[in-house]
C-alpha cells in the first residue's frame, strides 16, 4: 500500500460512501447501486490490521462467509471498525486508512468472493465482480 495511515486524519470518515451505503440499504435499486459503486472507489477506507506485529508488512484481517469463503471487511471510519469488535477487545484494535482504490485492490490478493462494508452496522456485501469491475 503506497500511502500510510497518516495521510488521513484518525477521525477520518468516508461520508460519501457511508451515505451511499445508507441510501442503497434503504432503497436497493440500480440507481442507488450505481451510486454506491462510484462512492466506494473514492476517498479512503479503513482496513482492520489487528494483530499485526510488523508495521512494514501489515496483515489484513478477513471474514468467512457462511459457506466458508473469504470476505474482505472494509470500513468507512475507525469508529465503524470499532463497532465490529467486541467491547472487551476494542482497546487492541489496529487500523490502517488507505485510499479506497488500494483497499479494493486487496480483493485481487486472495480468493475473496466479496467485500463487506461496515460489518458492525450496515454490513453491506458487494460481490467481487462489482469490486473488480
Amino acid at each position: 500500500m503506497a500511502r500510510s495511515a497518516s495521510a488521513f486524519p484518525k477521525s477520518y470518515s468516508n461520508r460519501p460512501l457511508r451515505t451511499a451505503l445508507e441510501t442503497f440499504t434503504a432503497l436497493p435499486n440500480r440507481t442507488t447501486l450505481d451510486a454506491l459503486l462510484v462512492a466506494m472507489r473514492t476517498g479512503g477506507l479503513v482496513v482492520d490490521i489487528t494483530g499485526t506485529t510488523d508495521a512494514a508488512d501489515p496483515k489484513v484481517r478477513t471474514l468467512l462467509s457462511t459457506e466458508g469463503e473469504l470476505v474482505l471487511p472494509l470500513f468507512t471510519s475507525v469508529a465503524e471498525l470499532r463497532l465490529a469488535v467486541p467491547k472487551e477487545l476494542r482497546a487492541g484494535t489496529q487500523a490502517m486508512i488507505v485510499p479506497a482504490r488500494e483497499a479494493l485492490a486487496l480483493v485481487g490478493s486472495a480468493e475473496f468472493v466479496a467485500v463487506q462494508f461496515d460489518v458492525g452496522s450496515i454490513g453491506q456485501v458487494v460481490k467481487r465482480a462489482y469490486v473488480e469491475g
